[in-house]
């Protein structure tokens, strides 16, 4: 798929998402994208792809992703979620959050993942949310003749044991449920999976072991099993730092924190404890997590300190900051966006009038004027907003002038 397959009212909607600062769906990012195929090439050759190390051992890995505010992080994020997909991964994109979603509660993390789990399915619309990942396991296919409750079953058997054993019975309950059409008992398995809370009724077939702080961490890794085992080679778990504020609160919960990524890195290491899984942790900046979180984690310092990615795949941070280290460079990729980002114009039949070599030119100058106004990563966010309110302008009057695109960065700002 290419751009101008676009349908006109998809590519309005990812231009207005681009306006207002947020990437837009999953597969317009990966059209748009500009700057990221060698990386993206060492995520599927080194990972996801048919001889990729997650597909073949039961070792996890772990990439923590830095960039700014406006350095594309998130679309980073969502393009290399759209590649593992494409190679049947299931994944899960959750932003954490001091008040709701913190790094020090692996029982919060658990429930954001588990509702954000999204699994693909050739040719359907991914299946989101664990309930509609089970309803697919179980479903038979056309032209089954049998009994549903029959097929369930067959299928329910050849799953094997997990981590967490209350997950188990309560995986199969609900694939059962979904078979007979026993609304009551999915909707209390429901309600355990996703919050950990277990209903009398539950307790009374064998769930016992509600997913809490301290089981949280064995909770995710019951579900990157169980994913495994109905036939996903993996899971990609994306977590979010955001880019204002951390979701580390005060002194005692950075130190949790820190220690917990040191046990996410160290199991994903051991080759065992997280088959088949991902993590990308994203932060805003390396020096300044490190001294918010735990500046005297030595360890935590050692295991994430080597970078070079995608020239070296196995580095564990891949720092999207330093990509562009001077003006020509910076210029060359705005120029390289504004053909994407014109073509997304012209899908959603907002065509400017523009003659041949117009768009590039714009785009140059638009990123030159964006340059002069910031030196951090920022510009790319700056970019976007200002070549678009460019194209707009010669939509209805023609190229603007160098004062105009002055204007609108100032606008962007």
């Amino acid at each position: 798929m290419t751009i101008s397959d676009l349908n006109r009212y998809d590519a309005r909607a990812a231009i207005e998402s681009l306006v207002g600062g947020v990437a837009p769906s999953p597969s317009v990012t990966n059209l748009i994208s500009v700057g990221i195929d060698d990386d993206l090439r060492v995520f599927e050759e080194e990972y996801f792809g048919e001889d990729g190390l997650l597909r073949h051992t039961d070792q996890g890995t772990f990439k923590l992703v830095e960039a700014y505010y406006g350095g594309g992080k998130t679309h980073y994020l969502r393009a290399v979620e759209r590649l593992a997909h494409r190679h049947g991964f299931a994944s899960a994109f959750i932003e954490l959050n001091k008040d709701s979603c913190p790094l020090t509660r692996f029982d919060l993390i658990y429930s954001s993942v588990v509702k954000q789990l999204t699994a693909p399915r050739p040719g359907h619309p991914n299946a989101r949310g664990i309930g509609e990942i089970i309803r697919t396991w179980v479903e038979p296919p056309a032209d089954w003749d049998g009994d549903s409750v029959q097929y369930a079953q067959s299928v329910l058997q050849k799953a094997g044991d997990l981590p967490l054993s209350s997950m188990r019975i309560a995986i199969q309950l609900a694939g059962l449920a979904v078979a007979s059409g026993d609304s009551t008992t999915y909707d209390e398995v429901m309600v355990y999976l996703n919050s950990g809370m277990i209903a009398p009724a539950l307790k009374r077939k064998g769930v016992l072991e509600k997913v809490d702080v301290r089981s949280g961490s064995l909770a995710i890794r019951t579900l990157a099993v169980w994913l495994r085992q109905i036939g996903y080679p993996g899971l990609l778990l994306i977590m979010d730092e955001g880019d204002r504020s951390l979701s580390i609160a005060n002194t005692k919960e950075r130190k949790t924190a820190s220690n917990n990524l040191v046990q996410i890195i160290n199991e994903t290491l051991k080759g065992s404890d997280w088959p088949g899984v991902m993590f990308l942790y994203s932060i805003p900046g390396w020096t300044e997590f490190k001294s918010m979180l735990s500046a005297d984690n030595q360890a935590l310092d050692q295991r994430v300190r080597t970078t070079g990615f995608p020239t070296l795949p196995p580095a564990p941070r891949i720092v999207l900051d330093d990509r562009y280290q001077d003006d020509g460079s910076k210029t060359r990729f705005c120029v390289a966006l504004g053909e994407r980002l014109l073509a997304l114009f012209n899908a959603a039949g907002l065509s400017p009038k523009l003659s041949d070599g117009d768009g590039a030119r714009i785009a140059e100058r638009v990123a030159r004027a964006v340059l002069r106004e910031t030196v951090d990563v920022s510009f790319r966010r700056m970019f976007v907003k200002t070549f678009i309110k460019a194209l707009y302008h010669a939509r209805s009057a023609g190229p603007p002038s160098d004062s105009e695109i002055s204007n609108f960065v100032t606008d962007a700002r």
